[in-house]
């Protein structure tokens, strides 16, 4: 009897010990997998630095409606800060943002590359990313998209549209000394048509684009070529009052002169930052570059041509370029 005692009794410290144990590792798979659902669920947070206006409903609402596009495609928390002064501010707001957990830091524009690249080493462990410019480093990418084919088809259009044998370009950075598609597309319409080509002293200054639209008129020019995404609907509305076309950019800006705007440069900005997060969110991660976007990104396109335009000129187009001319 003693002995079964015994035995009875050693099966139960048993069962209790094995009980114990097992409670144990279960405990402690629970909290090994509850870490590892918070540590997935955690939310990769995303700074982004402008320095328009964020309801500008041109470029600076496009930083946005980027910040939009990638809470809802990833799983992220942007905060989007606009009217920062570059050279001023970006310091103090990204060691803010960092000391808040932030990881991926983005500037709306080429303007933030040369802030960014003073300050990179001092943040070795976030990413910076600018939509255009230069510079790169260990920690900084650019992200750029490069229009010509889009462009040449817009040259086209302008060199139908001629009637003076004179295209004006308003820009807001000097890009005549890239090789780019606008002057192209004229010269296939016809090589004698003269292209004059203006940069805006300020680019967001919307009365000096003005200033500029009516110097290209006074000297001739029946169609402009608007690219200063601040001041396009200053330009476009000015040179409708004088009955001259435009080509729009960013948007389709047919909206602001039905039958003035030949069609638009389109520029999805948003996919921009699909595809910075698509990078960064990549095993590979973000390489150290200045990557250049395509239509296979989703970055650009040309807006519908305007009712100036016959089926027989759209068609020239599309035969001439290979590019579907969206009705």
């Amino acid at each position: 009897m003693e002995a079964k005692k015994q035995v009875k009794y050693i099966l139960a410290i048993t069962l209790i010990v094995v009980s114990i144990f097992v409670i144990f590792l279960v405990f402690k798979s629970n909290q090994i997998m509850n870490n590892m659902n918070a540590s997935e669920s955690a939310p990769t947070k995303v700074l982004i630095l402008t320095t328009d206006r964020l309801n500008d409903q041109s470029w600076g609402s496009l930083a946005y409606k980027g910040k939009i596009l990638i809470e809802e495609e990833y799983n992220v928390t942007a905060e989007v800060l606009g009217e920062v002064n570059a050279e001023r501010d970006t310091s103090s707001l990204v060691e803010r943002y960092v000391d808040e957990g932030y990881e991926l830091v983005i500037g709306h524009g080429r303007e933030f590359s040369e802030p960014f690249y003073r300050i990179i080493n001092q943040y070795k462990n976030v990413q910076f990313v600018t939509l255009h410019g230069d510079n790169i480093a260990k920690n900084l990418a650019v992200y750029t998209f490069n229009q010509n084919e889009i462009e040449v088809i817009a040259g086209m259009a302008a060199g139908l549209k001629t009637k003076s044998n004179k295209i004006g370009l308003i820009d807001a950075v000097e890009n005549s000394h890239k090789d780019w598609g606008f002057p192209k597309g004229i010269e296939l319409i016809d090589d004698s048509i003269e292209l004059l080509y203006k940069v805006v002293p300020e680019r967001t200054s919307k009365s000096a684009a003005k200033l500029v639209a009516a110097e290209l008129i006074d000297q001739g020019v029946d169609v402009i070529y608007t690219k200063g995404n601040s001041y396009n609907q200053e330009v476009i509305n000015y040179a409708k009052e004088q009955g001259i076309y435009t080509i729009g950019y960013l948007e389709d800006q047919s909206y602001m002169a039905e039958n003035k705007v030949l069609t638009s440069v389109l520029n999805n900005v948003p996919m921009a930052y699909n595809a910075i997060l698509e990078d960064f969110l990549s095993e590979e991660g973000i390489k150290f570059e200045k990557k250049y976007l395509d239509d296979n990104d989703g970055v650009y396109g040309i807006a519908p041509f305007g009712p100036m335009f016959s089926e027989d000129e759209i068609e020239l187009i599309e035969e001439a370029t290979d590019h579907k001319i969206p009705r």
